[in-house]
């Protein structure tokens, strides 16, 4: 063999061996992927019976479900779970311990490939849920609503690219918060993305709306509702352009928590109500409600949705933040309908006493507990009106004040979109100190008096004297704020009505 032969032969030989190298690779890459596998079956006969097998390596002995809800079961979540079932990877059964709190030890080594199997019972409408944020699954004629902290029993923590497959009845279609890759089968990018989701299976309608890279996919569930899709995707675009608008830009979540698509499931039901799980929202309309209902529940989408840019991507430091979390996103959703002809100036001041002054004056505690104590922690349900109707009332006096001082030249806008800036994509978190401090900027006089008293002080909120700068009349009535304009309002005046009630 001639020296011009060997070397052929030797690249040809080195080409094939790095091409076998390179595929096997490959191969190993797409086998590894896919390491953490559910299969999800919704039971024709039974849609109330979900029946889950999951595959993966574990990565300790544990299992668990969401510590996120369901506080009122000692069990939490595996209350609702049934016939939980162990295996490894020949197929032997695996004994466990079942744990407090939705965990369960398995007597097994760690690293071990396991198959678990388990079905969940949808009987959570049985039980008492508290307001807002609970993430229940529930039942309707044309389909099931589950989040993801309410069926997922999962492992370690630290898992990426998983995949979910699910097998639904006949002509019915599964729409969720993961990134879908074919009908019916979605990759949660890691445990968080696959805990704090949500997903609606039956025969709803979907749609979705793509704006600057973010999309908002819809869900809709009950004739009634699908009967209103075009007015549903109407208002989500004027609201979410006058978010982006407003914030400068679409959401951003922390590092951890990177999202460019929510999903809104919207299904009739006789009670109101709206949460947001992880990025994702659910609420329940009445669509044959009074025409105060039908207001509520676009106030709901409108406020729900806000949650994206003040909640996720600018985030507090601690719950105690939340009356500005609730109260100011309130301010911007009625801002926002106002905006996009949703509601007009009337119903504007309707709302503001029917919904949040009454709620306010009325919450047991009123004048004797601070709206950023009685936020500590998770029961916030408990004191709405403090929260949202005073936190709402904070936003507005800070919004005139700012006005007023700078010639209408500065407002709670820039707020808004100078904390979306600093805080959205971040792992940064504010508290109500550093609110104090930029509004003080914003509006060049020190507010360490105003919450002193109102906020972190108990002391009911001076809502006539704040909306007296703006050339309105306030005064309370057989326990009703009633607002009018001053007849002789000023230039100035009149620019700051029109950015606090029109714009």
């Amino acid at each position: 063999m001639n020296r011009f032969t060997q070397i052929t032969t030797l690249f040809l030989c080195g080409f094939f061996l790095l091409g076998f190298f390179l595929s096997s690779v490959k191969g190993n890459t797409e086998d590894s992927i896919y390491k953490t596998t559910y299969d999800v079956t919704i039971d024709e006969r039974n849609p109330r019976l979900l029946h889950v097998k999951a595959r993966f390596d574990l990565q300790d002995d544990v299992l668990y479900m969401s510590q996120n809800g369901a506080g009122q079961f000692p069990e939490r979540w595996a209350k609702f779970v049934r016939n939980l079932k162990v295996t490894g990877s020949k197929g032997k059964t695996l004994k466990f311990k079942e744990l407090p709190g939705a965990k369960w030890k398995i007597e097994s080594s760690k690293n071990r490939t396991v198959t678990i199997e388990y079905e969940i019972t949808l009987e959570h409408e049985k039980h008492q849920w508290s307001g807002g944020i609970d993430g229940a699954a529930f039942l309707r004629d044309w389909g099931v609503f589950y989040t993801g902290r309410s069926f997922l029993i999962m492992n370690g923590s630290k898992r990426i690219d998983i995949r979910l497959n699910f097998r639904a009845p006949t002509k019915w279609n599964v729409s969720a918060s993961w990134n879908q890759t074919k009908p019916n089968s979605f990759i949660a990018k890691n445990l968080t993305d696959l805990s704090e989701s949500m997903f609606f299976a039956g025969t709803h309608k979907e749609f979705s709306i793509k704006q600057n890279g973010f999309e908002l996919l819809f869900a809709l569930g009950g004739a009634e509702i699908i009967a209103q899709q075009e007015y549903f995707k109407g208002l989500a675009r004027g609201v979410m352009d006058y978010y982006i608008d407003l914030m400068g830009g679409i959401p951003s979540g922390s590092p951890e928590n990177r999202f460019k698509k929510s999903i809104v499931i919207i299904n009739s039901g006789a009670a109101l109500d709206g949460e947001v799980i992880g990025n994702h929202i659910s609420m329940i309309f009445n669509p044959n409600g009074s025409k105060q209902d039908q207001l509520v529940s676009r106030f709901i989408f409108a406020h729900e949705f806000f949650h994206l840019w003040n909640g996720k991507s600018i985030r507090a430091n601690d719950t105690t933040e939340d009356w500005f979390k609730e109260g100011i996103s309130s301010y911007y959703t009625l801002k926002a309908l106002r905006h996009v002809g949703a509601i007009d100036e009337e119903g504007v001041l309707k709302v503001l006493d029917s919904l949040f002054y009454r709620r306010y004056r009325n919450d047991k505690g009123y004048g004797k507990s601070s709206m950023r104590d009685v936020a500590s922690g998770f029961n916030k349900g408990k004191h709405w009106g403090l929260i949202y109707g005073g936190g709402l009332f904070v936003g507005m006096c800070q919004d005139i004040t700012i006005r007023y001082s700078t010639g209408n030249k500065r407002s709670l806008d820039d707020l808004m979109r100078m904390y979306f800036k600093t805080y959205g994509g971040s792992e940064k978190t504010y508290t109500t100190l550093d609110l104090q401090n930029s509004l003080a900027e914003l509006s060049n006089a020190s507010q360490a008096d105003f919450f002193k008293q109102h906020v972190f002080g108990v002391t009911p909120i001076p809502i006539a004297r704040c909306l007296s700068l703006a050339g309105l009349n306030a005064t309370i009535e057989n326990g009703q704020l009633k607002i009018g304009k001053h007849a002789q309002s000023t230039g100035l005046q009149r620019s700051i009505q029109n950015g606090v009630l029109e714009n």
